[in-house]
């Protein structure tokens, strides 16, 4: 059997990655994601009371928050050598499941060379407990030590690579994206990022890291080693998978704002025909008002959303750069010795950021275009009624001095009615009155309109 198909002490580790509390979200959705996250930790078993104990776990006053206390791990289900790790990391919980195979109770055994086709079945005995899938995203690290000096590191990771088989058509060439060398140890990282179409399912990453055998470190030496290396993951992967959740989040939020903006379209170019008829339609005008403000509600919803996703990407990125240099502090070596990984945020500032910018730009237009139509369609609702308002004026001025004319006539007369001097009866002075008072009001109507034409 070839060297490059063996290791020593074969390790898979899993970190997943689920929303805790998203903005927006109320009590009963929170509750939610914490028993779904915490069924990938106990699957069926936990009680009511044991999620809410680990809910006041979460009130520490901390941005990493171990979730167990101590001890901080859960061992898996004997025989497995392995265990789960959960934290929660600002709105975000997350969790290592480590997996080495079977317990050995003979310490030779355990640090015996083994087969590489074994990554496939602990990868599979990993992923049987996450359920349900991260919501987040999830990386994989796959480490364990060369079994002679001559063995070559870059073979036995491929084949680690096909022996895993995480990507779907794995091509090595296009999926390595950067690889180098910290700790003494090869890594070579691998990734599949989602289509603009895709969702976060489609997202596949893993970090290969092979120690050489003989490098001064025994095995127990190395674990111990990987074993700090962890935590820093376990933050470095949450910024990591976060960007790229966030983009994912932003592509479907793109989708909705094409087709609000497609029904903006169409308001914005029925305006002028419903606003240069002879005469407007006041109720339709008012429904279209309506119907805008409706869109536009949804889509600065939208707006605000995307920014938020957008600012998620730039903070997010900025942890992991920083994250990049204090892994090299931290673990005794150069601050710029992990500096190898900076590749996704390179990728991801000028995919992402550049994108999302460009976008934002764009989709933007469609808000200021909406408030136009809308501002233009109370205005000509303001002029119709203030049209409707001068009939009704005109109207009921013509009537008050109808009325008054006729009132000044039966004044008049109203002494002479069935007097010695003029017998006047009551009923003629009546109609008289009436009639010209609506003399009086035609004319005053008459003028009214006049002065009115005038002075538009």
């Amino acid at each position: 059997m070839s060297n490059e198909n063996l290791l020593i002490y074969p390790t898979v580790d899993l970190f997943i990655y689920d929303l805790a509390d998203g903005s927006g979200q109320n009590e009963d959705k929170i509750s939610q994601n914490r028993e779904q996250f915490w069924q990938k930790i106990y699957a069926d078993q936990i009680s009511a009371p044991q999620l809410e104990k680990l809910k006041q776990a979460e009130t520490e006053t901390a941005d990493y928050i171990e979730l167990l206390g101590d001890p901080k791990i859960a061992a898996l289900e004997s025989p497995l050598d392995g265990y789960s790790y959960p934290v929660k990391i600002g709105d975000t919980y997350a969790a290592q499941f480590d997996l080495s195979g079977k317990i050995e109770p003979d310490e030779n055994k355990k640090f015996a060379p083994k087969e590489i086709d074994c990554l496939e079945w602990l990868k599979q005995q990993v992923i049987s407990r996450v359920n349900p899938p991260a919501t987040i995203g999830q990386s994989w690290l796959v480490w364990g030590q060369l079994t002679v000096d001559d063995q070559d590191a870059l073979s036995t990771a491929k084949n680690c690579y096909t022996k895993m088989n995480l990507f779907p058509n794995a091509k090595w060439e296009r999926d390595l994206q950067t690889e180098g060398q910290f700790l003494g140890a090869n890594f070579y990282e691998l990734w599949l990022p989602p289509g603009d179409r895709g969702n976060i399912s489609q997202n596949y990453h893993v970090l290969i890291c092979l120690f050489p055998y003989n490098s001064g470190q025994s095995i127990r030496d190395i674990s111990k080693t990987v074993e700090k290396l962890y935590t820093h993951l376990m933050r470095l992967f949450a910024y990591r998978n976060k960007v790229i959740w966030a983009y994912t989040q932003s592509r479907q939020l793109k989708a909705d704002l094409k087709d609000a903006s497609r029904t903006i379209q169409q308001i914005v170019t029925q305006l002028p025909e419903q606003v240069n008829t002879r005469k407007v339609d006041l109720k339709e005008l008012q429904q279209s008002l309506v119907n805008s403000l409706t869109i536009f509600s949804a889509y600065d919803n939208y707006i605000r959303r995307w920014e938020e996703q957008e600012n998620t990407i730039k903070t997010n990125l900025k942890n992991y750069e920083k994250r990049l240099g204090t892994i090299g502090d931290k673990m005794g070596s150069d601050r710029t010795d992990f500096k190898f990984m900076e590749n996704f945020s390179i990728f991801a500032t000028e995919k992402y950021v550049c994108q999302m910018e460009a976008d934002n730009r764009s989709l933007s237009g469609g808000l200021r275009l909406l408030e136009n139509a809308i501002q233009t369609i109370k205005g000509i609702s303001e002029i119709e009624r203030a049209k409707s308002d001068r009939t009704l004026n005109v109207t009921i001025a013509a009537a008050g001095v109808g009325i008054a004319t006729s009132g000044v006539y039966a004044s008049t007369y109203a002494s002479k009615i069935d007097s010695t001097h003029n017998q006047i009866p009551a009923n003629t002075v009546f109609w008289s009155s009436i009639g010209w008072g609506f003399v009086a009001g035609a004319l005053g109507a008459i003028v009214l309109i006049v002065i009115g034409k005038k002075w538009r």
